[in-house]
This record gives C-alpha cells, structure tokens and sequence, in this order.
C-alpha cells in the first residue's frame, strides 16, 4: 500500500531549508541594497540603476522571500496536520 500523508522529519528538514534560503537571500539582499545606495556613480545611468533598476530588482526580490515564507508555512502546516492524525 503506499503511503499517504509526509514524513514529519523530511517536511523539518525541508522548513529548515526553506528558512535558510530565506535568510540567504535577505542578507544578499541587504548587503546588495547598502552596496547600490553608496556606490559612486553619477550621471543618468547611475540615476536610472538607483532610481529604476535596482528598486525593480529588489521588489522582485522581495516577492520571492514573501513566496517562499508562504510555502515555508505551507509545509509546516502540513508537516503538523501529519503529526496531529499520526498521534
């Protein structure tokens, strides 16, 4: 018969991998952000990357932490249903 449900242990380890990833990626995030905000740079291309470019990014980079932090939830919610119809 196969198996129905997940394995508490393995749907751990993917939470944890899911909050490192998301930490990673706030911290790049972070050092990046401080990085382009004090670069020197003049001129148009400098006022583009600073005014358009990297917030464009940085948006984006957002929504993929707030992905993942919904998925990181998903699957703990998951992984406790599981032990709550296992007990």
């Amino acid at each position: 018969m196969a198996m129905i449900g997940n394995d508490p242990q393995d749907m751990a380890e993917l939470v944890s991998k899911l909050a490192n990833a998301i930490d990673q990626i706030t911290s790049a995030m972070s050092n990046l952000d401080g990085k382009a905000q004090s670069v020197r740079w003049e001129g148009p291309d400098a006022t583009r990357f600073k005014g358009t470019t990297w917030p464009t990014s940085k948006k984006q980079l957002n929504n993929v932490i707030q992905d993942l932090t919904h998925v990181k939830s998903v699957v703990n919610k998951q992984k406790q249903q599981q032990i709550d119809a296992s007990s």
